[in-house]
């Protein structure tokens, strides 16, 4: 039996964790779609290629997330696939999580006629509550554990190639506002972890630990850009409460970013 939707992955240098879920993946009968921004690495590429049921793509170099997103989804909605659910290689997932948004899709396919996407997390899951199995309207989500509409996707063309890394989520869901599909988000999902495979390091402040990471000058300027890029699109489609939105999560990016430097400065200190 063909399935319904598929899944996606943009990867670059993935581990063996990330194959190990993989496999776990395959031998549930899903159709794989990989974007692999390090052609170089061969491990992925090898493992791939004997695959009925992968579909495997590069350019050759890294050319970051956008192009990587608009290649596997438009090859997916063009094999005949309706979803598309999208993991980032460092997100957790079980074959539960899988089966659950299946059923989930199955269950609530009418969804598609005015949703773009629907964002999976678990961020209600400890903590349910009686609206805890329903399905949250919201303006911004991230791409991972997102499932795709493809036939709305196509509508909004795509994701935006131009953007590099930061904010090809957030162009998304502005387009899709832009074009008056719904983004929806359900926090209850079994065997979902976007946290423990993260690269972020635990900081004490206050009593709290928090989880934050020092990003590359070069990550930073490439956030600043493609912020003000979607700011200033937001704002000329007259969408001003969302690109207040955009400017306050850039500043708390940027503020964290300094605050990581002067923890790590501090802690380097203290070991010299």
């Amino acid at each position: 039996m063909i399935k319904k939707i598929a899944l996606g992955f943009i990867t670059y240098n993935p581990s063996n964790i990330f194959l190990s879920r993989l496999e776990d993946t395959l031998s549930l009968g899903f159709n794989v779609y990989i974007f692999d921004n390090s052609p170089e690495q061969l491990l992925l590429k090898n493992f791939a290629k004997d695959k009925l049921n992968i579909k495997y793509f590069t350019c050759g170099k890294n050319v970051g997330l956008g192009y990587g997103m608009a290649t596997i989804c438009a090859s997916a909605y063009y094999d005949g696939c309706q979803g598309l659910l999208f993991f980032d290689q460092d997100t957790a997932f079980t074959n539960e999580t899988l089966k659950f948004v299946e059923s989930f899709y199955l269950t609530n396919c009418n969804l598609k006629n005015s949703y773009s996407a629907i964002a999976f997390n678990s961020k209600n899951l400890q903590n349910k509550t009686d609206n805890a199995d329903t399905i949250k309207d919201v303006d911004l989500i991230i791409n991972s554990g997102t499932l795709f509409f493809l036939e709305n996707l196509k509508k909004i063309k795509w994701h935006n190639i131009h953007y590099f890394v930061d904010f090809v989520d957030y162009e998304f869901c502005l387009h899709s506002k832009i074009h008056r599909l719904k983004i929806g988000e359900y926090s209850s999902t079994p065997g979902f972890d976007h946290v423990s495979e993260q690269a972020d390091k635990k900081y004490n402040i206050l009593g709290k630990s928090y989880a934050m990471r020092a990003y590359s000058l070069n990550r930073i300027f490439d956030t600043t850009k493609a912020s003000l890029k979607l700011i200033t699109r937001s704002f000329s489609t007259g969408h001003f409460k969302f690109s207040l939105k955009i400017l306050r999560l850039f500043f708390i990016y940027f503020t964290i970013q300094i605050i990581v430097r002067i923890l790590n400065l501090t802690i380097d200190r203290k070991l010299s």
